[in-house]
């Protein structure tokens, strides 16, 4: 007499992604997950509810909304710059022409201010961004869009994830002259049609760009 050995369901753990039977799974507010990633998922839970847990519940930023956060936090550093070129840059071309009163302005003295100034501006917008992103999880763009950055397993971001997405960003993406415009055509399109809104410094990041739960 033949006995037929019970088939068990196959699931996937929803964090890992590794498919298990069922009864190597527990489920935890509507969510299988394994026993590897139990106690981090338990965490998340107990700190945000179950609700902003499951990338189900997440709602991704587009192109639109993400491009109106950049571009407040482009107004956020321009408009200061401008003040200070207005301000500096007068009293430096003099400062300039008085150390080479003969020939007239000085162009390495001159080359030398605008690459510093240059130099400035960008590790300001490096500290700010790197800064928002770890500690309040977005930029104050995107909190005035109702935005933030997350881990694609929900977690907030580490120091290594904030310095790799603002070097992708601003130095690979758009920071590359010529290569510039296709890389950011590249990334605009991958945002726009990707189902998680996921452009090219979120691929290589491993992040999301989603809306606060309210």
């Amino acid at each position: 007499m033949n006995q037929e050995t019970p088939v068990q369901a196959v699931l996937t753990c929803s964090q890992c992604g590794r498919t298990l039977a069922q009864s190597e799974l527990v489920q935890i507010a509507g969510n299988w997950v394994c026993a590897d990633c139990k106690p981090a998922f338990l965490s998340r839970v107990m700190a945000v509810g179950a609700a902003g847990t499951s990338p189900l519940a997440w709602r991704y930023g587009g192109f639109w909304i993400r491009f109106s956060a950049r571009f407040i936090d482009g107004l956020i550093f321009t408009v200061p710059a401008f003040v200070l070129a207005a301000l500096l840059i007068p009293n430096f071309m003099r400062a300039g022409r008085q150390s080479n009163a003969v020939s007239g302005l000085n162009p390495a003295f001159a080359a030398f201010g605008f690459i510093g100034f240059i130099l400035i501006f960008f590790l300001a917008g490096g500290f700010y961004e790197v800064l928002m992103l770890k500690y309040r999880s977005a930029t104050l763009g995107k909190m005035a869009c109702g935005l933030k950055v997350i881990r694609s397993d929900g977690n907030t971001l580490g120091w290594g994830t904030c310095l790799g997405r603002f070097f992708m960003w601003n130095v690979v993406t758009s920071g590359i002259p010529y290569v510039n415009s296709v890389l950011m055509l590249v990334s605009s399109i991958m945002l726009g049609v990707d189902s998680e809104k996921r452009a090219l410094h979120d691929r290589v990041c491993d992040t999301r760009v989603i809306y606060k739960q309210a």
